[in-house]
């Protein structure tokens, strides 16, 4: 920690980290939370201190039980700064910190919003996305619902960060990358670090060597797994394409028609279709900015063999169109 953080700065992140770990905290806390580290640098680094020096904490001082607890997280979710910043944390900073907590978000649809966990992990959440975040002293989990996210990993190598999609395991310990999740599969996209995903069944392995349910992702690869299948070889994209929707840009490598209509469902209300079969499972490679609705469907029917037919219900079914 750099000498230019003052007490007053650790106070805050310590009574920001008591909070976080209090009864009644919820998603409007972390959002708050988010914008005072947004506030500076060393707010940050203050924040990370108080975490990591808690989490020794916890491995440090024996658990006693629960009559002890009570009363000393009421003292400490005030006073544990004074603690913090002397290196003598309390009993009480292991209780706040293996505490588990669990928070449920959702965005609708067309909303882009920014989530800082408790553990410094910055998430960039997709329009229509759903998930739940449980933390606890020994471990991060996020389990995907559905939607997209943009996550660059807090650091702590004791617990590492996972996030359950379908039936899989994304499993990192300090990177950035993309999860984009629909109906039966998901794709994963690596723009920093390493990550690793396997069957949530599975034990992790020993060596980082691909089995039929075990893959091994590092920076400028992606993997696409469909649910109930064994996973294919990683490809490799363009690191600066990976997360482009965080800024109005969609960019596809040979994807679907189907998949493509799911990301746009995704960004505007009333339901964009593809009836035919084969029009859906059509390869597009294309880089698609968005507009409005009608606006970005105009730019698909320039690039694509395809027309948009307008129908009840603010819904535009895509045809092929006739040579």
């Amino acid at each position: 920690m750099t000498t230019e953080i003052c007490d007053r700065t650790l106070r805050e992140a310590s009574d920001w980290f008591a909070r976080l770990h209090g009864d009644d905290a919820g998603a409007d806390d972390h959002m708050a939370l988010a914008a005072w580290l947004s506030a500076g640098p060393e707010h940050r680094e203050a924040y990370e201190f108080v975490t990591e020096t808690c989490r020794l904490a916890a491995h440090a001082y024996p658990m006693p039980g629960d009559d002890a607890v009570l009363p000393a997280r009421k003292v400490w979710s005030v006073r544990i700064a004074a603690g913090i910043a002397a290196l003598a944390v309390s009993g009480a900073a292991l209780f706040l910190y293996d505490r588990p907590a669990t928070y449920a978000y959702q965005t609708a649809i067309g909303e882009i919003r920014n989530v800082t966990l408790e553990d410094g992990t910055g998430l960039v959440v997709n329009g229509a996305t759903a998930f739940k975040v449980h933390f606890d002293g020994h471990t991060r989990d996020l389990t995907l619902e559905t939607g997209e996210l943009f996550v660059t990993v807090g650091k702590d190598p004791a617990r590492p960060f996972r996030i359950h999609a379908g039936d899989r395991t994304i499993e990192d310990v300090g990177t950035a990358f993309d999860v984009n999740m629909h109906a039966r599969a998901v794709d994963v996209a690596v723009s920093e670090g390493t990550i690793m995903i396997s069957g949530q069944g599975f034990a992790k392995p020993t060596a980082i060597d691909k089995t039929p349910d075990t893959a091994v992702l590092s920076k400028g690869q992606a993997l696409t797994y469909a649910f109930e299948h064994a996973l294919d070889a990683p490809r490799s994209v363009t690191t600066q394409q990976v997360g482009t929707w965080r800024v109005g840009v969609l960019t596809y490598d040979r994807v679907s028609l189907e998949w493509l209509v799911a990301d746009l469902n995704r960004q505007f209300d009333g339901s964009i279709m593809v009836a035919d079969p084969q029009l859906a499972a059509m390869t597009v490679t294309l880089t698609l900015r968005l507009r409005d609705r009608d606006a970005t469907i105009g730019t698909l029917e320039k690039l694509l063999p395809i027309r948009a037919i307008p129908g009840g219900a603010n819904a535009i079914e895509l045809v092929q169109a006739k040579s």
